[in-house]
Order: structure tokens, then sequence, then C-alpha cells
């Protein structure tokens, strides 16, 4: 009960925080990104670059429909999530190192500019990126070797793949909750890499519910976006294309506000329990 009452406090100090419009900036930033690179897939035809994401597309998707009308709009989804994956790992990482040092000094009542906070988080680059790294690559094998373990019992049914997708990704949380302390040990105590990894795993086995929730509230943000985009021909077929895009762009606004509870909260946890 007083974890869970912790909890509670946690999220109503991050709502408070919601109003510290520099506490933003990390996100925000990231996001911009995201639609920057989402605008350049939607419109493969743009002068100079399009001919290059064009190709990228195809390369991902493995035909030339992704530059047609209304097929681009099918593949989107999978061929900019593809590149966000790797974008996040090397951009998002860092960028979400330089928030948990925005709110130390936020929680603490000493003002750390993004500037700063973002040359500390590159200072450690290797070692978040490391982690993030990490993560994706098992939360990816999850994604891609399960539902082929589990054929037989999705049946081939559109709606057992998708509840199956969506508890696969809110496993995959679990997996995060056992890794998102690292982060905060190494940039706001120094700690070792390896010294970290081993005190994150403690402090998640000290706390399992608790941490878990921290990991799959913020996704909870996100997930009637990842819902929505599960079949994309579904949508394109039924309504109009641009849809698919309004989605993603919708996807891309709340992954911005879950990454700024996830680091809110993950932080003053680790601060109250660390290991």
């Amino acid at each position: 009960m007083e974890k869970f009452n912790f909890l509670i406090g946690t999220y109503i100090g991050t709502i408070k925080a919601m109003f510290s419009p520099r506490l933003w900036i990390p996100y925000l930033l990231f996001a911009l990104v995201s639609l920057l690179l989402l605008l350049l897939f939607a419109n493969p035809f743009l002068p100079g670059v399009g001919q290059f994401f064009a190709w990228l597309a195809q390369s991902i998707a493995g035909t030339p429909a992704v530059t047609h009308y209304p097929d681009l709009y099918v593949f989107l989804p999978r061929t900019y999530g593809w590149v966000i994956v790797v974008v996040s790992v090397f951009l998002e990482a860092v960028l979400i190192g330089a928030g948990f040092l925005m709110f130390s000094g936020y929680y603490q009542r000493e003002r750390i500019g993004f500037g700063k906070a973002f040359r500390q988080a590159k200072e450690k680059y290797i070692q978040v990126t490391a982690v993030w790294l990490f993560y994706t690559v098992v939360f990816l094998a999850m994604l891609m070797v399960l539902p082929k373990l589990f054929d037989s019992l999705i049946g081939g049914s559109p709606r057992r793949m998708m509840a199956f997708n969506v508890a696969l990704r809110l496993a995959g949380s679990a997996v995060l909750a056992v890794f998102m302390y690292v982060i905060p040990y190494v940039l706001l105590t120094g700690e070792r890499f390896s010294a970290a990894i081993g005190k994150s795993v403690k402090t998640f086995f000290k706390n399992i519910v608790s941490s878990y929730m921290l990991a799959v509230i913020p996704y909870l943000i996100v997930l009637p976006f990842t819902v929505a985009l599960f079949d994309p021909f579904m949508l394109v077929r039924k309504f109009s294309p641009e849809i698919v895009l309004y989605l993603i762009i919708g996807e891309t606004i709340a992954n911005m506000l879950a990454s700024f509870v996830f680091v809110s909260s993950v932080l003053r946890f680790h601060w109250e329990y660390a290991e």
C-alpha cells in the first residue's frame, strides 16, 4: 500500500511538472524528428531527399508499391516504423537520458538546462544506447518469433493476432521494467555500467509490481494507436488512406507524452526505492 500511494503521488507530481515547458524539450525534439521522417516517407516524390526515402521504403517493404497511392499508406507503418526504431536507439535514448537529468534538477529545485543535460548524457552515450539497444532487440525478437511459435493458437484470426500482439507488447514492458533503472544509476549516481545493470535487476525484483506499473502505464497511453494501426490495409480499404498518416501522427504525440511520464515516474521511484 505504501508503494501504491507513492506511485499515486509520483503521477500527481508528474502532472504538475507538465506545466514546466522546458522539461518537454527532449521529448518534443524527438517527436519533431519523428514527424519529419514520417512526412518524408509519406511524400516519396519530394525534390532532393524524396528519391532516397523512396529507395529506403522499397528496401524495407521489398516492393515498389510503397511509392504508389494508396499502397503507400498500407506500408507506411512498416517502413516508417523500422526507421524510427533505429533512430530511437541512437537518438531517443540519449534524449531520455537528458530528460532524467532535467527532471532531477526540477525535483531538487536546481535548474538544469537542456544543453547541459544533453552534454552530460552524451558523455555516457555508449552505456545509455546499449541499454536501449538491448531492450529493443529483445522486444523485436518477441514480436517476430513468438507469433510464429504460437501460430496454431492464433489460428490466422485477425482478432487473435491483434490480441496476441498487444499481449506481447505488454509482456515487453516487463523487460523494460527490469532494465529501466540502469540509466538513472549511470547518469545520476555515477555507477559503472555493469554495476548499474546488476542494481537495476535487484531493484526490479524487490519491487516487481511497482516496477511493471511504471513501465506499462506510459505504454497504455500509446496502446490505442497501436491497436488502431494493427491492420493498415483495412484502414485504407474502409476509410480514407490518409487516416493511417493521422494515426501515426497521433501515436507520435502520445509517445511524447508517454516518455515524459515514464522518465518522471521512474526517476522518483528510483530515488525512493533504488537498491
